[in-house]
């Protein structure tokens, strides 16, 4: 009985070192347990030098970014991803923690949000956030994951638009409030057409190179509330199409939020502007079967499988 364990136990051992599916199972394995890459969130920070209104400490918010961005450093994360909304007006606002965000040394890709807008008109085409691209709408990838950005304040009243491209807006939220659409305010944002279109391209490529894909939009997309993009549906539409898709990122409704549609996690990160003594910011951990969102302060940590 002895000899016959042995001479199992012996073949077992030959079929797993024959087997070629083995070597790939292992490294899949070693993935799970793993980070692949790390990197940080912040969104609404929106700082200014303005007296506390209701629960927003605009001031202090420096000091929230500071600590946010030390966190960063330490955790020695990949990149920073800032989810819009970083000053709450006037354009001078920008320098205090642009200087906070330069000075930590870390990569960070920026989105712009409503009130990155609300400075003189004058500026408003050549606000000081550095993107990869004139249209506000980029993407970029990390190893087999592809991350994009969407622009949604394209359709929007408030931004650099063009006097038809702002009748445009107002016109599609008089619509929208008409039927009686709950997102229908002038302080959210839309993506045009042709953003739409750039979307499915850039997830069609990303299904061609074998690529998982993060959404990032300051506006959230699901679940349905006041803050949503104003064309939020349009977006669903085509998310609900493919299945590489781990999760969406947004900002704006500073309660924060989750919801899952389509298997795509839709998590909202709280605003940092708020409280006077609490930051909010998170670090997500990659893993290559799961995600692993640690957040500081308000925001709460998270284990989202994929």
């Amino acid at each position: 009985m002895e000899l016959s364990l042995t001479l199992i136990f012996a073949a077992l051992m030959s079929m797993n070192m024959h087997n070629p599916g083995t070597t790939g199972s292992r490294q899949q394995a070693d993935q799970r347990r793993k980070v692949l890459f790390s990197f940080g969130i912040i969104s609404d920070v929106q700082y200014c030098d303005c007296e506390p209104e209701a629960t927003r400490y605009y001031r202090l918010s420096t000091g929230k970014l500071r600590d946010a961005m030390n966190s960063f450093r330490s955790d020695s994360v990949d990149f920073v991803v800032n989810l819009g909304d970083l000053i709450d007006h006037d354009y001078a606002s920008y320098k205090p923690v642009l200087d906070i965000i330069d000075s930590s040394g870390l990569k960070i890709y920026h989105l712009t949000g409503n009130h990155d807008y609300l400075v003189d008109p004058k500026y408003k085409k050549r606000l000081p956030l550095p993107q990869p691209s004139k249209e506000g709408y980029y993407s970029f990838e990390v190893g087999r994951f592809r991350f994009i950005a969407l622009n949604g304040n394209e359709l929007s009243t408030y931004s650099s638009n063009s006097k038809s491209q702002i009748k445009e807006a107002e016109d599609y939220i008089s619509i929208l409030r008409d039927s009686g659409s709950m997102n229908a305010f002038d302080w959210n944002g839309g993506v045009s057409t042709k953003q739409l279109g750039w979307l499915k391209d850039q997830l069609d490529e990303a299904v061609s190179k074998n690529e998982k894909v993060f959404i990032l939009c300051h506006f959230p997309l699901y679940p349905e509330e006041i803050h949503n993009l104003l064309n939020y549906k349009d977006v669903l539409s085509i998310l609900g199409n493919y299945h590489n898709i781990i999760a969406s990122f947004s900002g704006h409704n500073h309660s924060g939020g989750y919801g899952n549609f389509n298997l795509i996690h839709f998590v909202t990160v709280k605003g940092m502007v708020e409280t006077e003594n609490t930051d909010s910011y998170a670090r997500v951990d990659v893993y290559g079967n799961k995600i692993w969102i640690t957040g500081s302060g308000r925001e709460k940590s998270q284990i989202l499988a994929y």
